[in-house]
């Protein structure tokens, strides 16, 4: 069979600016905004609470948005070095340089909103709809304000990077520079480096748990018990690879034609006398329940990691990741030969072009649940850091004094150090007295 050799079109029109905001548009009319947030759940908070509240302000967010609508969500864990920040003392240039070149993780987070336009109908552009859609985002903007996500739109640069950054899988390097793509049925290949899309849901199956909540109960044989963390915790732990993106899709269409195509649905089912057909009949009753009870949307979810590492270390990688969904429940779809298309997919605001075999009908409460809520200990914004090592050993500033006493998490400065003999008491309290004195502190 003979290998046709096409250019890879990207399916954008353009960015433009409107009202303020850089409005990136496809090429069939669909328009979104992309900003970057952080994820509110610091690592092993141990606080189940925060979860809950993260997952209602993507649910608020959603409900601002409303129907013909989609986020888009993309955590991206990329692996770096580690690189010495300048000090002006000796000790701390050489406790800097023993760090130097460390392999680390970070986390990367974009949310994308996308106002999509009906297919198979010809496209008419309508200020009035825009206006509206703009105008969500502005309320979305100073709902992620108040819990705390940071948000930030980006420019027309950063927009033109982050798409550019995508499309090479590379986000460590100072200067993007792309490559051939070659799509297999496993893998596309772009130049050395192998990509994978991993559909976490099979349509045809739904190999999903029978319940999920907003956060994972972690409880180990020697370790800790009863302990919250994200439900997709496994992702800090793929070993080998190079950056990946969890690319979370909801596409929110029109509720009253879904709930009627539903309907006849389920008259279908009732109409022939089968155990299989009961079962449908009842499913769709739960269903249409809760939607009626609850005032619950109604979406179609779509999730997959897209991994990119050396193509020797791919196996390893992908086994790892269904080993570790299948523990949770979730059996990936076998049938992602579809590569090429899924990569597309997970473009940002781009998600028009998935098909209907790679999304599923669910409740936004339950679609929220899969979306990933956690980020990693970072350099705090303060005038006043100490430095300490994080569970990766590397450094990281922290403030103990001021910042907690502004945002109310302590009431005075006075602090102890508590832990058992052997611990590193008396090496922890050096070293605090230490960076106190470089601030001329008594």
């Amino acid at each position: 069979m003979k290998n046709n050799k096409k250019a890879f079109t990207l399916p954008y029109a353009g960015i433009d600016t409107i009202n303020g905001h850089n409005v990136l548009y496809t090429l069939n009319g669909d328009y979104s905004i992309v900003m970057k947030i952080s994820n509110s759940v610091l690592q092993y908070c141990a606080d189940p609470q925060q979860y809950l509240n993260y997952q209602h302000v993507l649910l608020n967010a959603s409900k601002i948005l409303g129907e013909n609508h989609a986020i888009q969500k993309q955590d991206i864990f990329i692996r770096k070095r580690y690189q010495e920040k300048p000090r002006k003392e000796f000790l701390e240039q050489q406790y800097q340089a023993h760090f130097m070149g460390r392999k680390y993780t970070e986390i990367q987070t974009y949310i994308i909103f996308t106002h999509q336009v009906k297919k198979s109908a010809f496209y008419t552009f309508d200020q009035h709809t825009l206006n509206n859609f703009l105008l969500s985002i502005n309320k979305i903007y100073d709902l992620f304000v108040q819990a705390n996500l940071e948000p930030e739109y980006l420019s027309k640069q950063q927009t033109d990077h982050y798409v550019r950054r995508i499309l090479s899988m590379d986000f460590t390097s100072k200067h993007i520079a792309h490559d051939n793509i070659q799509a297999g049925n496993t893998e596309v290949y772009i130049g050395k480096k192998a990509v994978r899309s991993i559909s976490l849901i099979d349509t045809d199956r739904i190999d999903l748990p029978e319940k999920i909540g907003s956060y994972h109960i972690k409880t180990e044989s020697n370790g800790i018990q009863n302990f919250p963390v994200d439900n997709f915790f496994f992702l800090y732990d793929i070993p080998e690879y190079h950056c990946f993106i969890y690319n979370q899709i909801i596409e929110i269409p029109s509720q009253r034609k879904l709930l009627n195509y539903l309907e006849i649905k389920r008259n279908r089912h009732s109409s022939i006398p089968d155990p299989a057909n009961t079962l449908c009949v009842e499913d769709i009753d739960r269903l249409l329940i809760d939607v009626a009870r609850e005032n619950q949307l109604l979406v179609h979810a779509h999730y997959s990691i897209v991994i990119c590492c050396n193509p020797q270390s791919m196996e390893r990688s992908a086994n790892f990741i269904e080993s570790a969904l299948f523990q949770q429940g979730i059996i990936p779809s076998g049938n992602a030969f579809n590569q090429l298309e899924l990569f597309r997919c997970a473009l940002p605001g781009n998600s028009s072009e998935l098909k209907k075999y790679d999304k599923f009908l669910t409740t936004i409460d339950a679609a929220l649940c899969l979306f990933f809520k956690e980020r990693l200990l970072v350099d705090e914004k303060s005038s006043f850091l100490l430095t300490f090592t994080d569970r990766s050993g590397i450094p990281v500033s922290i403030d103990p004094s001021d910042l907690p006493m502004q945002t109310g998490r302590i009431k005075n400065r006075n602090r102890f150090v508590l832990g058992s003999s052997g611990t590193g008491k008396s090496y922890a309290i050096n070293a605090i007295v230490q960076q106190y004195l470089q601030y001329n502190m008594d």
